[in-house]
């Protein structure tokens, strides 16, 4: 019986690092998509930019996944949005829409890593 209430305390002690550690695991994929949003920006042909866009893409499919189980409920809406521009960036009709959708993901991905460094701050 001990050893239940001893397993129980030791499962309620780590939660709240569970949710800290989703919302590093976001951290992490928005910086990783920044640095696609970055070379998807800078790609000197539209191939590349494809490429990179598709690789923004998809790590932008992974923090909507990780924000399930992360509670920075400011930053929901920005990731809606910038996913939005991140298809149209990986899909683009022409390489001047890629690139403003690349510019738009970029510049967005750095505020979003901004709301994520605040909302760190205010529940340390």
């Amino acid at each position: 019986m001990n050893k239940l209430i001893l397993l129980f305390l030791f499962l309620v002690s780590i939660l709240p690092g569970a949710i800290d550690d989703d919302c590093s695991a976001v951290y992490s994929r928005a910086t990783y998509a920044l640095s696609h949003s970055k070379k998807a920006l800078k790609a000197h042909n539209f191939d590349h930019q494809v490429y990179y866009s598709g690789k923004t893409l998809e790590a932008y499919k992974k923090i909507a996944d990780g924000m399930k189980e992360c509670d920075c409920e400011n930053a929901t809406e920005l990731i809606l949005d910038i996913t939005m521009d991140a298809k149209k960036a990986a899909d683009p009709v022409d390489w001047a829409r890629g690139r403003y959708y690349s510019k738009k993901v970029y510049l967005n991905t750095q505020e979003l890593i901004t709301i994520l460094d605040l909302w760190a701050e205010s529940h340390e």
